[in-house]
């Protein structure tokens, strides 16, 4: 399972895009099934990690913010516990993300039988005198914390220090440690047993400035465009409780300032082509050992990326630019070389795994069986799905649910009172710049979908 922070749906190169190279997921892409709509449950990293690891909705597993941890109870319930009493080995690489302390994040590998986990937002490098890069995952070990030198600014350790000051012999995490202890675990794991594999990356979320440095071309020659529709003009249309949300700051110089707008995108596809790497060296490790032709891979990201849409960075709201992600499915007992429209969700990998195990998929997990899709792209499927944004950030992220439809957008902002709504019609305004809520002739369209988005969330707490 190869799960992404903050990738954007076009944000790779079999997508279309050449300006990020990413030719280790385009092979896997392009023998597996594609997922052109593709999206979170939830688009923040926190809840969103906890919606894939338990299957279900942020309502039903209680994680809302950063600080919250799933309970001894529910983590037994989870799909990598699932997988290890069924006997299952089971690994876990990269950024945890739920439980903002060590103390927390560790409490996740009692669920592993290899942990490569770190807390917090994590740090992309780290010395090769870092506890974290030469500790024995199968230990689980709660002594693994990076504890490199401060960086520049005096954040010292896992503390999210930036930049490469004051390391000897730097690593990335994303395309060197990542897969030096995806090595380990293959090469010190019980091979009478089938495993899987959690590969939580961190990139491409920032500090974005933070790409591996064999990246550092990798765009040159590239046209990064702005998106259309994200003009000053358009920013300043936006509701106010839009322009008063977290990404606005940034996401208006994105919008204002070109220079700032080609920086930023460059770091970003530096970082994506950074953990490309770190993919293209697991798939080579998984082939040296023969066990390629019978690994199945999924890949999707913990939510979206604006850049500069609706005067936005960051994440966290519903629009496509927030909600899409990219994904797909690869089984190489039954590559399928192939795209669908359909709308796979999150919790629809946490489901997939259980079912490429032989287990049953509970009825409190809110996904669907990835594999039906694969074997039959006609079959019966969902025609809409909730979205559930719990965290405030103190206020600075307005809380939303809401509805995604094959055609249209329902989006209702909780915290006001009486709650704001949005509208948007996908067919004719995909950049959902018209908000229909208000308007008679849309009436009946608004009610259906406050409805389903009220019946929803009662399926789904």
């Amino acid at each position: 399972m190869i799960f992404t922070d903050d990738q954007r749906h076009d944000a790779v190169g079999y997508a279309g895009n050449d300006a990020v190279a990413t030719p280790h997921l385009d092979s896997l892409a392009m023998q597996g099934l594609v997922f052109r709509n593709c999206f979170v449950n939830t688009s923040i990293c926190a809840i969103s990690r906890a919606n894939l690891l338990t299957g279900q909705y942020p309502g039903r597993h209680g994680i809302s913010d950063f600080h919250k941890t799933l309970t001894v109870e529910q983590l037994e319930q989870t799909v990598p516990a699932r997988l290890r009493n069924a006997g299952y080995q089971t690994a876990f690489f990269g950024k945890w993300g739920i439980g903002d302390s060590p103390e927390r994040t560790h409490e996740g590998a009692a669920i592993f039988d290899y942990w490569a986990g770190q807390p917090m937002q994590t740090c992309f490098f780290h010395g090769d005198e870092c506890r974290y890069l030469n500790f024995n995952g199968f230990d689980r070990p709660l002594d693994d914390l990076c504890d490199c030198p401060a960086d520049s600014k005096g954040r010292v350790g896992y503390r999210n220090r930036i930049g490469l000051a004051n390391l000897e012999n730097p690593s990335h995490v994303d395309s060197e440690i990542t897969p030096m202890h995806v090595e380990r675990f293959l090469d010190g794991r019980d091979s009478d047993k089938p495993f899987c594999l959690m590969v939580f990356f961190k990139g491409p979320h920032s500090p974005h400035t933070d790409w591996d440095p064999v990246t550092e071309h990798a765009t040159d020659g590239k046209e990064i465009s702005r998106p259309a529709s994200a003009t000053l003009e358009n920013a300043e249309l936006e509701p106010e409780i839009i322009k008063q949300s977290l990404g606005r700051p940034s996401g208006m110089k994105l919008v204002q300032d070109q220079d700032v707008f080609d920086r930023h995108m460059r770091d970003y596809y530096r970082q994506i082509v950074s953990l490309d790497i770190g993919v293209g060296r697991i798939v080579e490790l998984l082939k040296d050992r023969g066990l390629d032709e019978n690994t199945v891979v999924l890949f999707t990201s913990d939510n979206g990326h604006y850049k500069g849409e609706h005067g936005l960075s960051g994440k966290w709201l519903m629009h496509e630019p927030s909600l899409r992600v990219p994904g797909f499915f690869f089984d190489p007992r039954n590559p399928r070389g192939d795209s669908t429209d359909r709308m796979v969700i999150t919790t629809d990998f946490s489901a997939t795994m259980l079912s490429l195990a032989g287990l049953e998929i509970p009825e409190d997990m809110s996904g669907s069986d990835l594999t039906t899709l694969n074997d039959d792209p006609e079959v019966k499927w969902r025609e809409d799905f909730l979205y559930d944004h719990p965290y405030a950030h103190r206020g600075a992220i307005p809380r939303t649910i809401g509805v995604r439809t094959k055609t249209h957008t329902y989006t209702r902002y909780t915290d006001p009172d009486p709650p704001f709504e949005q509208l948007f019609d996908l067919r004719v305004d995909p950049d959902q710049l018209q908000n229909l809520a208000e308007l008679d002739e849309h009436r009946a369209t608004l009610e259906n979908l406050r409805n389903r988005c009220d019946a929803l969330l009662s399926e789904n707490n």
